[in-house]
């Protein structure tokens, strides 16, 4: 349409109908934080539409065997719009075939994440959360005082953290630049069994589904 939205300011209806039709929370999300404007959506909008979209399939499709099964996500994080992709039962068949692999965890939470957890098992209502299995650096909130040790149902997992944040689906989504690693491998741990984070020195990370609590600990 000739239309240069880089402004964020005089944008035709039919273009904003669309925009909004496929950006429906951009507006929430200005509002949202301090230093997110409607020009830094707008020159977010016009730079994927015309280039980053049609690079996703080439940038990111060797580190999954079907990438067109998997959805995507851009959210504001840390000053940018990033990428993520929704950890749900698409991403760990199309990774481990299985949706029933449990394996002990932890997790660090405070009480009243505990009491969520808890319900959520009990109710059979569950939602997943981030959990590791080997820690070489101390946990960052102070707030989350209890260290969880339980049996989840695993959905990802990663050498080293990624940026992953719960969606009202109940999965996590997890940010894509975080999908490369030190070295040879990969962020992604394929193999259940080779899952340390050796060259970080940070903390692996496990999307699981809790199914039952082993042990509560102060952290």
């Amino acid at each position: 349409m000739n239309v240069d939205t880089r402004d964020g300011e005089s944008i035709p209806p039919e273009l904003d109908m669309l925009i909004r039709s496929f950006f429906p929370m951009m507006d929430t999300e200005v509002e949202r934080y301090d230093q997110f404007t409607k020009r830094n959506a707008m020159n977010f909008i016009e730079d994927f539409v015309n280039h980053r979209f049609w690079s996703m399939r080439r940038q990111y499709s060797s580190y999954v065997p079907d990438i067109d099964i998997l959805k995507f996500a851009y959210f504001y994080s840390r000053g940018d719009i990033e990428p993520y992709v929704l950890l749900d039962e698409n991403w760990t068949m199309s990774i481990y075939g299985s949706l029933d692999i449990q394996k002990e965890v932890k997790h660090f939470t405070s009480e009243e994440g505990l009491q969520n957890l808890i319900a959520s098992i009990d109710s059979g209502n569950a939602f997943d959360i981030s959990t590791f299995t080997t820690q070489y650096k101390d946990y960052f909130d102070p707030d989350s005082n209890l260290c969880v040790t339980l049996i989840g149902n695993v959905r990802a997992a990663f050498r080293s953290d990624v940026k992953s944040f719960a969606t009202t689906s109940g999965r996590r989504a997890m940010n894509l630049y975080r999908l490369d690693y030190p070295g040879e491998d990969t962020n992604i741990c394929y193999d259940l069994d080779d899952c340390e984070p050796d060259q970080t020195q940070l903390w692996n990370e496990l999307i699981v589904t809790p199914v039952k609590i082993l042990k509560v600990e102060m952290a």
